[in-house]
């Protein structure tokens, strides 16, 4: 992965700096455990958040760019290295920026920091694009390859929408 840090492996400056967009959540009760903290696969949950959000942002719609092309996208690995807890109530930023991109595959990379600034956890989830009708890999569509590309490769962000849901 970009950033010479293999993913998740270790934590390296890249992971916290250079992520073009920003969603602003709060810890919801039902997220934490009995220790009061977030339970640690709510973060794949909130790596979610921030993909649907990123995308959205993009200009991108599910429903037209995908499914009414016959194509999907599953999730072929998911990664979450954690740093430091997030409690009920703490509100959190869901940082995305785009990662490797592949044929058929391309990288989400994600940033959990508390409002406060602390970084709480870092993790990636790599997106298998998928014929709906076979289930089978396929090539990302040339539209979506090139948004992809140029978001990566120009640092540029839809726009940083910190805001509460």
């Amino acid at each position: 992965m970009p950033g010479g840090n293999g993913g998740v492996e270790g934590l390296t400056s890249p992971w916290l700096v250079d992520f073009p967009f920003a969603h602003r959540q709060r810890v919801r009760y039902g997220e934490t455990d009995l220790q009061g903290v977030v339970y640690y696969a709510n973060y794949l949950l909130f790596a979610e958040v921030g993909r649907v959000a990123y995308l959205r942002a993009l200009g991108v719609v599910y429903d037209r760019d995908f499914i009414a092309r016959g194509l999907d996208f599953t999730i072929g690995e998911a990664r979450v290295r954690y740093r430091a807890p997030l409690r009920f109530d703490d509100e959190y930023d869901i940082k995305v920026r785009v990662g490797a991109i592949r044929h058929s595959s391309w990288a989400f990379e994600y940033a959990i920091d508390r409002a406060d600034g602390v970084h709480c956890a870092e993790a990636s989830t790599i997106q298998v694009m998928i014929d709906r009708v076979t289930g089978r890999a396929t090539r990302i569509p040339d539209e979506l390859l090139k948004l992809l590309e140029d978001v990566r490769g120009s640092g540029a962000h839809p726009h940083d929408e910190r805001v509460s849901s």
